[in-house]
């Protein structure tokens, strides 16, 4: 009596087809999370309010504790954390984004 092996072969064959075709798109999924992630972190990127802090930096020759004291709550207001100092430093940071300037003026 022979024994037919033919019907094994392309269970297992079906078998890896599926198993290949489940890690391909477990990766396509996980391209997909961290694209959505990464632009929604670009279109937060608060560029004109760094701009705004830099030029207040580099337009003020003495940075006045009433001036910063002010940016701070401004900034609160907004959920963020501002600092500025002489001569062209500014620090901005809020739940997406943490941007330290050593010299705004580059």
């Amino acid at each position: 009596m022979e024994v037919n092996e033919k019907g094994q072969m392309i269970l297992l064959f079906a078998a890896a087809v599926v198993v290949i075709i489940l890690s391909i798109s477990y990766v396509y999924a996980q391209n997909v999370i961290a694209g959505i992630e990464s632009s929604r972190t670009m279109l937060a990127f608060p560029k004109e309010e760094i701009r705004n802090l830099c030029e207040l930096a580099s337009s003020s020759s003495t940075s006045t504790d009433e001036v910063v004291r002010q940016v701070r709550i401004l900034c609160a207001k907004n959920g963020w954390v501002c600092n500025y100092n002489y001569p062209y430093r500014v620090e901005f940071k809020n739940l997406e984004v943490e941007y330290d300037a050593q010299d705004c003026r580059r």
